[in-house]
């Protein structure tokens, strides 16, 4: 992989955080209407997402670092994330 391809990945991980942080902000006013089952619903999503920015940032500086990083570290988080049924991250 390359530095461009770093980049790419850095730009997802910054679009996946702010998916997050925009549903987590609909989650909270959700929560104060009283609608606590779409309020959670949203939420776990944006933990979701929240975890592939992290993925996606660990291995864009895995490539900047030219490590590889743990294979079972990866593959356990990446389990976390198909679990919620959402779109997971690849090595």
């Amino acid at each position: 992989m390359t530095g461009q391809e770093g980049a790419t990945l850095r730009e997802q991980a910054l679009e996946a955080l702010e998916k997050s942080t925009k549903l987590l902000k609909i989650a909270m006013r959700l929560w104060s209407d009283g609608q606590t089952v779409e309020a959670k619903s949203l939420r776990d999503e944006a933990r979701t997402h929240r975890t592939i920015s992290t993925l996606l940032m660990a291995k864009a500086n895995n490539l900047d670092n030219d490590f590889e990083g743990s294979d079972e570290q990866f593959e356990y988080a990446r389990s976390r994330t198909r679990s919620r049924g959402l779109a997971s991250v690849s090595r």
